[in-house]
């Protein structure tokens, strides 16, 4: 199944862009810890995060299949980006309220890429064993995600670790020689 074209390359890249699933939570935490603002803002704003990216995933999904998924991937993360790096430069200018808000907004930026791999594997593996497989490796090393993500914050300082997330960007993002793109999905509707 990994060698397979374009398995390796769209594992690879959908775990380094949803790395800051991992990361950005633990990292919120810490740096409401670092600007001395409690435990407890800090696990709401981590909650919220993670609360919004959750809630917002369908309405992504579903812009991506009206609009593409470069369509929606790129000003999510750009946008995710944006304000995640806005916020330990903002909140000690606004206090609880404006991290609040970021946060927010951050979590119903997050791009969706769960859902866009998972839409390209009819389209990369026709085989439906060799797509189990590739949904088991993926489903697998996402959970390392979860590992590898609070570790790399850990070691590092929290403003940096906060910042660190935002450079990861999706693999919809980075351009790739036409000749490395996996074949493009039918429209809804489509005879297959």
């Amino acid at each position: 199944m990994l060698g397979s074209p374009y398995v390796a390359r769209l594992l690879g890249g959908t775990l380094t862009g949803r790395l800051p699933n991992g990361m950005a939570p633990v990292a919120i935490v810490l740096w409401t810890l670092a600007a001395g603002r409690g435990i407890a803002l800090g696990g709401l704003l981590s909650a919220l995060y993670g609360l919004t990216s959750a809630l917002s995933q369908p309405v992504k999904g579903r812009m991506m299949d009206r609009y593409g998924q470069s369509a929606v991937h790129l000003p999510a993360a750009v946008l995710n980006s944006s304000l995640l790096i806005a916020l330990p430069l903002a909140a000690p200018h606004g206090g609880p309220a404006l991290a609040t808000t970021i946060v927010v907004a951050a979590g119903l930026t997050a791009p969706p890429l769960e859902a866009g791999l998972r839409a390209l594997w009819p389209s990369v593996l026709p085989d439906l064993r060799l797509r189990h497989a590739a949904l088991a490796l993926d489903t697998g090393t996402q959970g390392l995600l979860y590992i590898v993500g609070p570790l790399l914050v850990a070691v590092l300082p929290p403003r940096t670790a906060l910042l660190l997330p935002s450079l990861s960007p999706p693999p919809s993002v980075c351009p790739a020689p036409s000749s490395s793109r996996p074949p493009r999905c039918p429209a809804a509707g489509a005879p297959r």
